[in-house]
């Protein structure tokens, strides 16, 4: 299995990484992608990399970050990606978030697009974060039709996933599927192709069922691929395999 999407630079992981790290493989999950959420933790999500095979990375503005992120950020993120190593194979977080406070949608929508700019330039996939801001997010990847990637902690309607999948873009599927009471998002992942769908669990967040209040580790995948596998109605042999597939394929990992 590959988690997609975890902050594995985040406590608990930050302390004795190693043994994190010989868990979650361990647990059959076997590759993780590490998004970073601001300037200041670009190296530690890349040195993470560095240190440990098994870890991609991605460079990115947080919408969520937003506080942190100054006018020349964009900048200092084309000169990174410039120089960045191949274990580094997306632009993000990025995205857009009007549910936070003060959420600035100008200064937003102005990071977002300049991060969609470089990964067109960089010629890499996006990991994107979006809440209460579907239409607007897609709207402005539609002035980006070259750029794929991955539309994280998907959790919404059938069309609007479907209105993601059509523009290229893969599904993150997390622990919301887990809780029998998110009929919507569960619904619509029974609904939308297996082909267009990447597990995650975006530890230390979002906590599966049965673990609330619990930071979240990328070893409780398996309960996220037991999930679906459940509601697709096929084996978790062939979820695992389409699901590795696509991250494979989007992120050109080679695992």
């Amino acid at each position: 299995m590959i988690d997609t999407h975890c902050h594995f630079d985040f406590p608990p992981f930050d302390d004795e990484t190693a043994n994190w790290v010989s868990r979650t493989a361990a647990a059959g999950v076997h590759h993780l992608i590490v998004p970073s959420v601001a300037v200041s933790n670009w190296q530690t999500t890349a040195n993470l990399a560095n240190t440990f095979p098994t870890i991609s990375f991605a460079l990115g503005l947080h919408p969520v970050w937003l506080h942190e992120h100054h006018d020349d950020d964009i900048e200092k993120l084309d000169h990174a990606l410039s120089l960045a190593p191949k274990a580094c194979v997306a632009v993000g977080e990025c995205g857009l978030d009007f549910a936070i406070n003060n959420p600035q949608p100008e200064k937003q929508i102005t990071l977002l697009r300049g991060q969609l700019a470089l990964a067109e330039k960089h010629q890499l996939p996006v990991i994107l974060h979006c809440r209460k801001a579907h239409n607007e997010l897609l709207q402005i990847l539609n002035e980006f039709p070259r750029v794929k990637g991955v539309l994280h902690a998907f959790s919404g309607s059938e069309q609007v996933g479907l209105n993601y999948v059509r523009r290229g873009f893969l599904l993150g599927i997390g622990g919301t599927i887990t809780y029998e009471r998110a009929n919507k998002t569960r619904n619509a992942v029974k609904a939308l192709p297996l082909s267009a769908m990447v597990l995650e669990t975006d530890s230390p967040d979002m906590p599966v069922s049965g673990f609330q209040g619990e930071p979240n580790l990328p070893e409780r995948l398996t309960l996220i691929l037991a999930a679906l596998s459940e509601l697709k109605g096929v084996s978790v042999e062939e979820i695992i395999h389409t699901t590795s597939q696509n991250a494979n394929d989007c992120f050109a990992l080679n695992t």
